[in-house]
Order: structure tokens, then C-alpha cells, then sequence
């Protein structure tokens, strides 16, 4: 697909969402919500927990209190012991750390400005509200016309260079830095290797066993009479080989019959 097809596509996407998006918010603020709908269900799930705390005032002057969560045991099995939390009104902190991670008032800090008939409302950022995301999906998209009616451009001219450009034929460059890893090269049992800090792993001939190569590319011979291939070959079954006699030629492989 052509870029220029790809960047209109992805702006009418764009601005097509915008629009929706923009039109459901608006419709919240038309009936008077304060907050959305995750925000608002974040908060409702708060002020549900908060009837289970527990509530003691130390500090009047600061709001310190100390709320108390019942334990219990939960739906695997799990004893949960009751814990205690520190909320500062003044400061809008629990020791929980939610309200200081999401920004947004918990159960402990919604349990303590109720038994201080604070409101707690005003302790949630203006962010979370309704006005604040009709102002993030309003339209900000411009429609642009067709090439021919485009002003003329003066600007820089960008060319690409062409020493960037990828070969497809083999692998692609890497421009990662030289390491100690670059130290030792060889080949695995894959194939070509990259370089090991440890030494690579070597073919093992299944003919003669040694290491280095594989039994298409194997001269092993056996230079006396009698002589038996290694274990490898044994177990594949397969037969003995023409062996080399000590006074020239070659003899006929050894047979178990009499």
C-alpha cells in the first residue's frame, strides 16, 4: 500500500474517533456528570469498601487518622489478617500509596473525611473530570485539500541515502559495537555461528567420532587388519569398512563365518 494511502487512511481513522469521542462526552456534560464512567466506577467501588473501615482521629488540626481494614479470607481460600493505614486529610496521603499512585482519593481517605464530614470530592483532580475530557477530545484536525490546490513549498529537500538502504540478499547489517563476544568465531551445529565467549560447539562425525566434521565429509580408514569401526557406527549397524594392509592393496572386510 502506498504511504500517502496509509497517512490519509490513519487521519480519517483519527478524526473520525475524535468525533465519537467528543460527542459521548459531551452528551455527560449535557446532563450534568461530574466524573466518567471509570473514574466514577473507581469511586463508587471506594465509598462501598469505605463502610468497612474502621475510623480513629489522632491529629485534629492535621486530619491524621489511623483507619483500620477488616480481615477476612477471600474467594481461593486466602486468610487475610485486618491492617491499619495512616491518612492525612491536610495532605490527601494514605499509607496504602493508591492515592499518591493513581491520583485519586482511596477507601481509607474516603472512611476518614467522612467521620470528619469533609468533602472529599475536592481532593479529586481536575483531570479526572468531565469538562477536562470534552477539552482532550474536542476537534483539533484541520481538512486539507487536494495536492493541486497546495501552497507552493520552499523548504529543505530531503534525500535518502542510499548506503541506508537495506540488501535484501543475505542477512540484514547489525550496528551493534564490538564486545568481548566478538573474540572467538566458528560454526555450530546449525550452521554459521555467531561469535561465542566460549568455544563453539563442533560437528561430531557419527562414522569415526571425532570432532570437526560429519560422516559425508569423513575419510576415516583403518590402516590394519581386523580393526573395528568406533561405537557410533556399531550401533547403526552398519558394516565394516575395506581396510588397508600392511603390504600394499587392499583385503576383503573380515566375516564372523568360518
Amino acid at each position: 500500500m502506498p504511504v500517502n494511502a496509509i497517512v490519509e487512511f490513519t487521519f480519517t481513522k483519527l478524526v473520525a474517533m475524535f468525533s465519537s469521542k467528543h460527542e459521548a462526552v459531551v452528551k455527560l456534560q449535557n446532563k450534568g456528570d461530574l466524573l466518567p464512567s471509570k473514574p466514577n466506577e473507581h469511586l463508587n467501588d471506594a465509598k462501598g469498601f469505605a463502610h468497612t473501615h474502621e475510623v480513629r482521629l489522632f491529629d485534629i488540626s492535621t486530619g491524621k487518622y489511623e483507619v483500620t481494614e477488616r480481615g477476612g479470607t477471600t474467594s481461593d481460600g486466602e486468610v487475610r489478617p485486618p491492617r491499619k493505614y495512616v491518612v492525612l486529610l491536610s495532605n490527601i496521603s494514605c499509607t496504602c500509596g493508591r492515592p499518591r499512585q493513581y491520583h485519586f482519593p482511596c477507601s481509607h481517605y474516603i472512611a476518614a473525611a467522612r467521620n470528619r464530614n469533609f468533602s472529599y470530592m475536592r481532593s479529586i483532580p481536575p483531570e479526572f473530570t468531565v469538562d477536562k475530557l470534552v477539552q482532550t477530545w474536542s476537534p483539533r484536525f484541520e481538512p486539507f485539500l487536494d495536492e493541486s490546490q497546495w501552497p507552493q513549498y520552499t523548504g529543505p529537500v530531503y534525500i535518502a541515502d542510499r548506503a541506508c538502504r537495506w540488501d535484501k540478499r543475505g542477512s540484514r547489517k547489525r550496528s551493534r559495537h564490538g564486545m568481548a563476544m566478538d573474540q572467538i568465531f566458528g560454526r555450530t551445529k546449525r550452521g554459521r555461528a555467531r561469535p561465542f565467549v566460549e568455544e563453539p560447539e563442533q560437528n561430531q562425525c557419527g562414522r569415526c567420532g571425532k570432532l570437526g566434521h560429519n560422516s559425508r565429509t569423513c575419510f576415516w580408514t583403518l590402516i590394519q587388519d581386523g580393526a573395528t569401526p568406533p561405537a557410533g557406527a556399531l550401533l547403526r549397524g552398519e558394516p565394516s569398512r575395506t581396510t588397508h594392509c600392511s603390504g600394499g592393496g587392499t583385503a576383503p572386510p573380515s566375516s564372523s563365518n568360518p
